[in-house]
């Protein structure tokens, strides 16, 4: 299917007018009635302009393959925030284009929620219940007064993004950032500092807990031990017993 067929296709199966997509890409209705009509030539912009007024990727309209679908929140992907996005991320949360750069996931057995971001972990200060290398699945909050005292949560500063259990201070308009990893001290950051705060539901993790099986047989014998020494002092008592 050609390229002007596809936008036709497109644009009718959204149930949009020639005139409201000229609209969105700032030209005239004729304009467009020639793009469409394979008079003219789609440019660049206006290429990445009608892929995401349609959810589908720019391959979709040029190529016209129906199985390529549009990896956006708008679809149910996840943005994944990596260590190395961190710094971006503070700047540009806010910019859909620079998001629409990161890996996007889907996420099974989560519903697609609006707010939701994948968080790579930083560091062990959150160890052993978070480890390096962790991928965080969490839920933008909007009010405080929703999240519970030691919930753990993404933290984004205006410097920085830090992932801590959480108490709140509210009289002193302030969060109290807490480490499970009793190394780190627990921080206090004012609420004007905190451009936003997501609540972790979950994570993905390569850091499996480990049976040390040679532990579990010297606990075991030191047992079986305890046991035949309090039998033996039994049988002791009971012949001293006898004696008397």
């Amino acid at each position: 299917m050609s390229i002007s067929k596809q936008l036709k296709t497109l644009r009718e199966s959204s149930s949009l007018s020639q005139k409201k997509v000229a609209e969105e890409l700032g030209i005239t209705q004729g304009a467009y009635s020639l793009i469409e009509n394979g008079q003219n030539s789609i440019t660049t912009e206006h290429l990445l302009t009608l892929s995401k007024l349609y959810s589908v990727p720019t391959d979709r309209i040029l190529k016209g393959s129906h199985n390529s679908i549009m990896m956006s929140s708008s679809n149910g992907f996840v943005p994944l925030i990596n260590v190395e996005a961190r710094a971006g991320f503070i700047e540009n949360r806010d910019n859909e284009q620079w998001m629409s750069t990161l890996d996007m996931f889907k996420l099974p057995g989560y519903e697609p929620a609006q707010g939701q971001k994948l968080f790579e972990v930083e560091g062990d200060s959150m160890a052993p219940t978070l480890m390096h290398g962790d991928i965080l699945i969490t839920q933008h909050t909007d009010d405080l007064n929703e999240i519970l005292d030691g919930s753990v949560a993404v933290i984004v500063t205006t410097k920085s993004v830090l992932t801590k259990r959480i108490k709140k201070d509210l009289p002193n308009n302030a969060l109290i950032l807490i480490s499970d990893n009793s190394k780190y001290e627990s921080i206090s950051y004012d609420m004007e500092n905190i451009l936003e705060v997501l609540v972790v539901r979950g994570k993905i993790t390569s850091s499996l807990n480990v049976v040390d099986m040679d532990a579990n047989k010297r606990v075991q014998h030191l047992e079986s031990q305890v046991d035949k020494l309090q039998s033996d002092m039994s049988k002791l008592i009971e012949k001293i017993n006898k004696l008397v």
